[in-house]
């Protein structure tokens, strides 16, 4: 079996070098990706489960590793964190067969199966459902859905306690001279992190918008950060910095008002923070006092109440619409910075300002759809699936035209 299996590696790696990529169409240039990509799913198959096996038969033990995730990252030449996750993985798979085929088969990608398998190890009633999740969701939206699934099926307190004794903050300098920082810590803290950075974040970007300059959101997040820093460190008065010099942090909270009177959730109800993810109940009560908060009391799929904490109050209906809609709203699109209201249906055509009929897009999307002909199509879940009640689901389509024309 592994003579084949060298062979048909062999056989690839030599079919590769050969191809002039240089030569290819745009159509076979796509077909290439294409082609990488189902390669790329069976490789993380294969090592997953490979892994899972030598872990089983200790084939680690005696190689000079403290632990199998440090024999794999020196097997596989990879970061720690990544090979943890690969190790974490295998061993969830062991318990979760039919995700197990899914990613054998390539119908999983790894980052897709670390989600369903992080969701499905707790509530394994949860696997099929998470599984068909996949199949029509960005990696983002199926995190979001995973959880939920492991808020509901765990007690939030203990679990909110872990997670912050387990935070850290670590930081070095790469090979190329790049200083890197990594984190850990509670969703409620990570947000506050988060809306102490939006205000600077936006500002940046719209500066850069208007220089005509485009870059990654990523970098002007690194950016706010060292603004931030700037602000508490290099205060123009020389004075010491005092919580007005602050930018204005902002929260989103949902949260079942069933859940809220309660104290805390029970299996189906939701307390998160709006982008982040979910947090305990006493958790967000502990928080109202520490930022501008806007609490939005959700009941099933619809927005009940929007009650703003703070001095400024913007339009109840923007804020609903900013919540619900965290990223832009077309399918695979993680866009977060910059986005713009949209009406489903045209108002020129009759469209109300309605949260049904309100969504944000990108600017790149919100202009094919306003000038192009591209439409967006909202999607029926089906009854009982994990997210239909939480999102709607939506289908970009393009213009007849451009079908007819590839």
């Amino acid at each position: 079996m592994f003579d084949r299996l060298d062979q048909l590696t062999t056989e690839l790696e030599a079919c590769f070098a050969s191809m002039e990529v240089d030569c290819f169409d745009g159509a076979r240039a796509a077909r290439l990706v294409s082609c990488g990509e189902r390669v790329r799913r069976l490789g993380d198959a294969i090592r997953t489960i490979g892994v899972g096996q030598v872990e089983r038969t200790n084939g680690w033990k005696g190689q000079g590793a403290k632990t199998i995730s440090e024999w794999f990252a020196i097997e596989a030449d990879c970061p720690q964190h990544e090979a943890q996750s690969v190790v974490v993985l295998a061993g969830q798979l062991q318990h979760l067969p039919v995700t197990q085929a899914a990613l054998r088969s390539g119908e999983l990608s790894g980052a897709q199966a670390v989600e369903v398998a992080r969701g499905a190890i707790v509530a394994p009633n949860t696997e099929t459902q998470l599984l068909n999740l996949s199949k029509h969701v960005t990696v983002r939206d199926l995190r979001d859905a995973s959880s939920r699934v492991v808020a509901a099926a765990t007690d939030e307190a203990a679990r909110h306690r872990q997670v912050h004794k387990s935070r850290f903050l670590k930081s070095w300098t790469d090979i190329d001279g790049s200083f890197n920082l990594r984190a850990r810590m509670t969703v409620a803290n990570g947000a506050l992190v988060m809306a102490a950075l939006k205000p600077l974040q936006d500002e940046i970007f719209k500066v850069a918008r208007k220089s005509g300059a485009h870059e990654r959101p990523e970098a002007y997040s690194a950016d706010a950060l060292l603004a931030l820093c700037g602000k508490a460190t290099n205060n123009k008065s020389g004075e010491s910095r005092t919580k007005s010099s602050l930018p204005n942090a902002v929260m989103h909270i949902r949260v079942d008002i069933d859940a809220l009177k309660r104290g805390h959730t029970e299996h189906g109800e939701i307390c998160e923070i709006a982008g982040v993810g979910p947090i305990p109940v006493t958790a967000a009560t502990e928080y109202l006092g520490e930022a501008f908060l806007k609490l939005l009391v959700v009941d099933g799929v619809d927005i009940k109440t929007v009650a703003h904490m703070g001095r400024h109050i913007p339009a109840p209906l923007r804020t609903a619409v900013e919540e619900r809609d965290r990223v832009c709203q077309v399918p695979t699109c993680d866009v977060t910075l910059g986005l713009e209201m949209d009406h489903i249906k045209p108002f020129a055509e009759g469209g109300a300002a309605s949260l049904e009929n309100l969504v944000r897009l990108c600017k790149r999307h919100h202009l094919q759809k306003t000038h192009d002909g591209y439409r967006l199509i909202k999607i029926e879940a089906s009854a009982g699936e994990i997210g239909a009640t939480e999102d709607a689901r939506w289908d970009w389509r393009a213009p007849p035209d451009l079908k007819r024309t590839g």
